[in-house]
């Protein structure tokens, strides 16, 4: 029988069922079995409520808020924190809550999901490893998303200075948000009466309990992570990724904008004078106070009372593992800046633009310079609450002067800070001989491998040449090898663990040869030793750029005059491995040449200082003559990349270069192994860039528009037949419709010669009818 429905939301909307029915519902439960009597037995306050057990009983549920009163509790029997309790209502005793159990005063809970990943996820993965490669080439500035910009929003109005620390807002995603209850789920406990000390945390007031609603309260579970390479310290890290019924703190918050300064940039800086220095700042998210608002969100479980109750504790300041954290400490460290950078305009730049995460790299012309800039660094600093600390320099003088004890340790640049991945290979600054060099890890994961006790897979190699650290492209000889063997493999439709063929075998143990030589290299921290920068004269860059049918690439050399010598020195390079779908020649060495010009474009951003001339080698003519015709003449490929070229370089800059002479061939092959040695070519440039220009290599650049890649013009015709004059079907004789056809056409030429003012044609006669005409 049908019942008419109405449905009422907010503002009266009503909406009409009419066809609408109603039904009974019958739900089949599986039987329960109960034993409240063993439960009865354990606990004392329980002894006296009347319970039985039920074997195999089938539950019920009872539906209607009507039957509500039937809940109202009548008695009840309590026993101690953390027992079961019993409750009497109109339907009888009920026992509930969780069993009491021994807790131990101090528990270290560490959670790992591990999850099957698809190949499409490990596809990500590695894309994502190679962005590094992205950050230096990238042609143009994408607008700003949506995301970003409320983050954005959300610190300009949330943040504020509190006497000599500022605090800040959480990036919530929405303005209004709702957790569920995540207070089991955090349980752990180490060094929080320090962070009470430092007012990092406080235990839970009474007030904040009663006056937060749950439903913007969050407890964090934390670990407890050790760094190999400092022995004796222990990071909490707090995972805000942690879920409850598919919810997370991170899951509510907003990344924020990208505000980190990239570090090709950060390593171009400190490569700029001939005195270096650096520090870190102290625990550096923790100096950033959260606003009362938000703090509840950060609470968390530390220890427990003389009844074993866990004791709950706010978190004041930011948090290791929040999404929103690195955002939020980098606009507070450039705001406090730019507070000063009227009195320090040198320094506040050199917080905005020298920092990575909380390292500080930066170069000057002398110690005087040094000392004067790292104090200015300091103290702005520490008016927003950071302390910059562990000083290092290539000068001892420098480290005197600043109150800091002499440092022989080596300096490790990594892209991964605030954790503790170690990679195999990593970029490693020398203080002592001023130097870069790569320091290799001696992972047990990979010894059999590369001893040749066991068979390589995919995966072994996969995560070898993941776990290489070199941004500046210092060694792209030698990794674009290992790019080329994983395009090899995953060409080859290799399984991950599998074994890889006896080729790909047989190349990687090349490759690992290769690798054993990066211990030996080095390469000058300054581009050009110890020369101020008023000695410099006469700064050139140049960029070669090669390909091949496996990958194409680029690099930079500075060319400079410095006290009446010709000093080179290597910049920074890149490689790509050529795409799986097999494209032209010709076609690979024009990337190149677009990676070659948003190299430099990336070169002349992260340096201030001024470079007189840009001179761009190839020695591909195809691409020389592309570069100076008409780009609209040429297909979509080459036209829009002959475009991004002349918007980025000068067409007077680019030259040809003989191949046998040209650095970036090496990137681009598996040829002879690459000479890493501190004289070779690699390292110190070609020859004939120490020669005056006289000597340069010369060769007269090929005519423009050349046929190669032309666009296809195609020109449709429709062509329509005239009526048909003359129907042949009603002749019986050929020879009747050709004089027939003849003089029709006959008389329609002479038709047109007629209006044309032109003399008619006319047959000649025979003979026979001129003797008629002559009559």
């Amino acid at each position: 029988m049908l019942e008419p429905l109405i449905v009422t939301w907010t503002g009266n909307i009503n909406r009409y069922e009419n066809r609408s029915r109603r039904d009974g519902l019958e739900l089949q439960l599986p039987k329960q079995n109960v034993r409240l009597a063993e439960v009865a037995k354990r606990y004392q306050h329980l002894a006296e409520v009347p319970t039985k057990d039920y074997p195999s009983e089938l539950p019920k549920i009872l539906i209607g808020l009507d039957n509500l009163y039937l809940f109202a509790p009548l008695e009840s029997r309590i026993g101690r924190p953390s027992e079961p309790i019993a409750v009497r209502s109109r339907l009888g005793w009920t026992i509930y809550g969780s069993e009491k159990r021994k807790t131990s005063v101090h528990t270290y809970l560490n959670l790992h999901s591990v999850a099957r990943v698809s190949n499409q996820e490990l596809h990500d993965l590695i894309r994502k490893q190679y962005e590094m490669d992205e950050t230096a080439v990238t042609p143009f500035t994408a607008p700003e998303p949506v995301d970003e910009k409320r983050a954005r929003e959300i610190l300009e109005t949330t943040t504020r200075r509190v006497g000599d620390r500022f605090e800040t807002g959480l990036l919530w995603r929405k303005d209004e948000r709702w957790f569920p209850d995540s207070y089991p789920m955090a349980n752990v406990c180490q060094q929080i009466v320090d962070y009470q000390k430092k007012g990092y945390a406080h235990k839970i007031t009474a007030e904040e309990i009663v006056e937060t609603p749950s439903s913007t309260v969050w407890y964090l579970p934390m670990n407890v992570v050790i760094n190999p390479r400092k022995p004796g310290k222990v990071r909490l890290v707090w995972d805000a990724a942690a879920s409850v019924g598919g919810v997370s703190l991170n899951s509510a918050l907003l990344k924020g904008p990208d505000m980190l300064v990239p570090l090709p940039k950060v390593v171009c800086g400190f490569r700029q004078g001939p005195v270096a220095f650096g520090g870190d700042i102290q625990e550096m998210y923790h100096q950033l106070k959260i606003r009362t608002e938000d703090k509840q969100a950060l609470r968390f479980m530390f220890g427990s009372d003389s009844t074993g109750a866990p004791q709950v504790y706010v978190m004041d300041v930011a948090t290791f593992g929040a999404t929103c954290s690195p955002c939020s400490a980098q606009f507070v460290k450039n705001l406090n800046a730019k507070q000063f950078e009227k009195e320090f305009p040198e320094a506040a730049v050199a917080i905005i633009e020298k920092h990575y995460v909380d390292d500080y790299y930066d170069s000057v012309d002398t110690v005087e310079e040094a000392v004067e800039r790292a104090r200015q660094v300091q103290y702005i600093h520490s008016k927003g609450g950071f302390h910059l600390r562990n000083w290092v320099s290539n000068s001892e003088e420098f480290l005197q002067r600043i109150g800091e004890r002499s440092a022989d340790t080596a300096v490790h640049f990594s892209r991964d800070k605030g954790t503790e991945y170690e990679r195999v290979l990593g970029i490693v600054w020398e203080p002592m001989d001023d130097s870069f060099c790569f320091a290799t890890a001696s992972k047990t994961d990979f010894l059999k491998i590369l001893n040749g006790v066991e068979h390589a897979t995919k995966r072994a190699v996969l995560s070898f040449v993941m776990a290489q650290f070199d941004p500046m492209g210092f060694l792209t000889p030698i990794t674009v090898c290992g790019k080329m063997l994983v395009q090899d493999l995953w060409r080859n439709g290799c399984e991950w663990d599998a074994r890889i063929d006896e080729v790909s075998f047989q190349k990687w143990l090349r490759w690992i040869q290769m690798m054993q030589n990066v211990g030996s290299f080095k390469l000058p921290r300054s581009y050009f030793g110890g020369a101020k920068s008023n000695e410099i004269t006469n700064l050139q860059l140049h960029v070669f750029a090669d390909a091949s049918e496996t990958a194409y690439g680029c690099v930079a050399y500075f060319r400079a005059i410095v006290q009446g010598e010709v000093r080179c020195a290597l910049v920074m390079s890149r490689s790509k491995v050529a795409p799986l779908k097999q494209i032209s020649i010709p076609r690979l060495e024009l990337l190149a040449a677009v990676l070659g010009a948003r190299l430099s474009r990336a070169v002349l951003e992260n340096h201030n200082i001024v470079i007189g001339k840009m001179v761009y080698w190839i020695d591909a003519s195809v691409v020389l003559s592309w570069i100076r015709s008409d780009q609209r003449r040429y297909r979509q490929f080459v036209g829009f990349r002959i475009g991004e070229i002349l918007t980025l370089t000068r067409l007077t800059d680019w030259r040809w270069v003989p191949t046998r002479v040209n650095v970036a061939d090496q990137l681009t092959k598996w040829g002879k192994d690459p000479d890493m040695h501190p004289n070779s070519s690699w390292v110190r440039g070609p020859a004939f860039l120490y020669q005056s220009e006289e000597g340069w290599p010369k060769r007269e650049l090929p005519p423009a528009n050349t046929t190669e890649e032309l666009r296809i013009h195609l020109l449709l015709h429709e062509v329509k037949g005239s009526d048909v004059l003359v129907d042949p079907g009603r002749f019986s004789k050929w020879t009747v419709l050709v004089r027939t056809m003849a003089c029709v056409l006959r008389f329609v030429s002479n038709c047109k010669r007629n209006v044309a003012g032109l003399p008619i044609e006319a047959l000649r006669a025979t003979n026979k009818q001129a003797k008629v005409l002559k009559l």
